[in-house]
């Protein structure tokens, strides 16, 4: 505190000697007491210099972090290119727990949103050695976690406390780093702050939210979307195939019946509102990919 003092106080002794040298070329005018006019411009000078110098701070810190990130990052992706191209390594992280080449680069954290974490998939995908490196938890996305854990519905207090224990899940995973990022960040909404902050330090965001997915997508920023990759390792029904299924409620049309796979995959299944609380077997028609998910539709056999 006492160093920012000091360099406020430098900068405005320097706004006052430039204000100082320029009225000397101020000519005398009748009347006017030019010492007394040059006088209160050297101050006002000095005032100005002592109260823009925070502003000029932050954007200089700003400028400097990113500058140095940037620096970080094209020195550490040159350095692992050269390793593999010299040495012939694939760029895969090593199997035996160590943190290879192709694994996340503390320079590239991941970020943790919190749909992500009251979400919980997080952790077992953690698990499995499908992410490695440094995850990151804001403080401002806890301090969100903490308000959902203290709602009055029971659920969302539920899920809050969830959000916490998948925290702490991470941190125990040896294949990763969980660290929090006490810095505040620019933004009126979390998301607005994660965005600010996955640019600033060139990572990606860890989400579930799909409108998050599709503004950081658009300012060029990686994504990592929980659903996406559950969509993606589903199996997939292929027309012809035979399954069992469930009915659990009627579709839009009412001779429809629907319903879900163990993954969570809809069947809509013609002719099946009939059968609604009884398991039956269906034959594959057809399997769409919608934004939500997957939907296979099907006819009773």
């Amino acid at each position: 505190m006492r160093n920012f003092l000091i360099l406020r106080l430098i900068l405005a002794f320097i706004f006052a000697t430039f204000a100082v040298i320029f009225t000397v070329l101020i000519p005398p005018e009748a009347g006017v007491d030019s010492v007394i006019v040059k006088v209160l411009i050297t101050l006002m000078a000095g005032a100005i210099g002592f109260a823009i110098f925070p502003d000029i701070a932050r954007r200089v810190r700003a400028l400097t972090t990113n500058f140095f990130n940037f620096i970080v990052h094209r020195v550490s992706s040159e350095v692992s290119s050269q390793i593999v191209r010299l040495r012939g390594q694939s760029a895969y992280p090593a199997t035996d727990g160590s943190s290879g080449i192709g694994s996340v680069s503390i320079t590239r954290p991941l970020i943790l949103d919190t749909s992500a974490v009251i979400d919980g998939r997080i952790a077992d995908i953690a698990k499995t050695g499908f992410i490695s490196g440094l995850i990151l938890v804001p403080r401002f996305v806890l301090g969100e976690l903490q308000q959902v854990a203290d709602s009055k519905d029971d659920l969302k207090r539920q899920r809050g406390r969830r959000g916490f224990e998948v925290i702490e899940e991470l941190k125990k995973n040896k294949g990763i780093r969980v660290e929090v990022w006490d810095k505040d960040q620019s933004g009126k909404l979390v998301d607005d702050k994660i965005l600010n902050l996955a640019k600033s330090l060139h990572g990606k965001i860890i989400t579930t939210d799909f409108n998050l997915n599709k503004v950081a997508s658009l300012a060029n920023i990686g994504v990592l979307n929980v659903n996406d990759l559950s969509n993606a390792v589903k199996a997939l029904a292929l027309p012809g195939e035979e399954i069992e299924i469930k009915i659990v409620h009627l579709g839009k049309d009412t001779s429809q019946g629907v319903g879900y796979l163990p993954d969570g995959t809809m069947a809509v299944v013609a002719e099946g509102a009939d059968q609604i609380g009884k398991t039956i077997t269906v034959e594959v028609t057809k399997s769409l990919q919608i934004p939500a998910g997957r939907m296979i539709f099907g006819k009773k056999i």
